[in-house]
């Protein structure tokens, strides 16, 4: 393993030369989706709502958002977790194909904000994280970044094991001396501490990009149920039935737990009501119900909890990557993967600039070229 150690350095070395920066902005608009909703409800005090004794029906805050937005085409509600939280909508500009959020009272049924996604910082640092805003170009290099990330986590520790009986040292970050030195052993350190996070990261990171291939792989051995994606035409003349009567008959059928989303596909023509899965411990788990929005037919569910394993493996993914599996302390540890990914690249890049700036200051100066008389 000795001999192999100056060949992972340099593949380390090489490896994060060529992600660096891109790792650097993971690592920081990650640490900002740890607690992405609490940042919200700071930054936009006004989706911070008074609870009234009642709340107004969901297809009625629906045809306010539509008589706002005619020509916009709704995708999702999502209901907030806090009594007090606004209802948020997610269009889409049939022109621009631009994402809009508009937040709702759900209690007293106006708007509260309004606004593309530059409008709602969060939202933007999530779509930096998760595609680079390039689409789905953006999301294949985050996942080729993830390997690189997950090769790097893994060959770091190889170069930087001390053995057992110096594993102190390993620790240990010289303070005194050059900031070269300085910063050279804070990263080793940092690295050798963190590498299991960043594994871990990294590893479920690229899988989230790759889910459907896991999920085929997963399927040779019959443990995987495809999740339903149902299409229903358009009915000329006819009007889709108030969201809340499906919402009634998901919850009269499959429990009534909290409803969580509202999603619309297949041109609105689909209704998927999410409710919170009690079959579960998965915090996110939901009760997924499909239902043709014009006849109320259930067209299939995917139900937490309820899933061959293979299913539920795939589907604990997300939940592992954004820490929400173990409530706070899960998400303390991301938001210190999150920050050490940070932390590695940004003193990674500034020791590989260091040792460029001392090799051109060691190199020999050209000499001069005499011309002959």
């Amino acid at each position: 393993m000795k001999r192999l150690r100056p060949v992972f350095l340099k593949l380390h070395r090489w490896t994060g030369l060529t992600v660096g920066i891109l790792l650097l902005i993971q690592g920081l608009t990650g640490a900002t989706m740890v607690f992405r909703d609490e940042i919200d409800r700071i930054i936009h005090p006004a989706i911070v709502v008074t609870p009234a004794a009642s709340r107004v029906p969901v297809q009625q805050m629906l045809d306010m958002v539509q008589t706002a937005h005619p020509d916009a085409t709704v995708n999702r509600i999502e209901l907030s977790r806090w009594a007090d939280g606004a209802a948020l909508f997610k269009l889409t500009d049939p022109h621009t194909r631009a994402l809009r959020l508009i937040a709702v009272d759900p209690f007293r049924n106006h708007i509260l904000r309004d606004g593309t996604r530059t409008a709602w910082p969060t939202e933007w640092l999530f779509a930096v994280h998760h595609t680079l805003l390039a689409g789905d170009t953006g999301e294949i290099i985050i996942g080729i970044e993830g390997l690189a990330l997950l090769f790097m986590a893994i060959t770091g520790p190889i170069v930087w094991w001390p053995g057992l009986a110096r594993l102190r040292s390993g620790f240990r970050i010289l303070w005194r001396g050059n900031s070269d030195r300085r910063w050279r052993t804070l990263h080793r350190a940092w690295g050798g501490a963190a590498a299991l996070l960043l594994i871990v990261s990294a590893g479920t990171g690229a899988m989230m990009v790759w889910k459907d291939e896991v999920r085929g792989v997963l399927g040779l051995f019959g443990t995987v149920t495809q999740r339903p994606a149902p299409k229903v035409a358009a009915v000329v003349g006819a009007a889709p039935l108030p969201v809340d009567r499906l919402i009634a008959r998901a919850r009269a059928e499959y429990g009534a737990t909290p409803l969580r989303q509202i999603r619309f596909s297949s041109g609105g023509h689909v209704v998927a009501i999410y409710l919170d899965s009690d079959l579960t411990v998965r915090p996110d788990g939901a009760k997924q119900v499909y239902y043709n929005a014009y006849s109320g037919a259930d067209l299939g569910h995917y139900v937490a909890g309820a899933l061959p394993a293979g299913s539920e493996i795939v589907d604990w993914i997300y939940t592992v990557h954004t820490g929400l599996f173990g409530g706070l302390a899960t998400r303390l540890l991301l938001l210190l993967s999150a920050l050490s990914l940070a932390g590695l690249s940004g003193t990674g890049l500034w020791l590989w600039a260091s040792r460029r700036a001392r090799s051109r200051k060691r190199a020999p100066a050209p000499r001069a070229t005499v011309e002959a008389a």
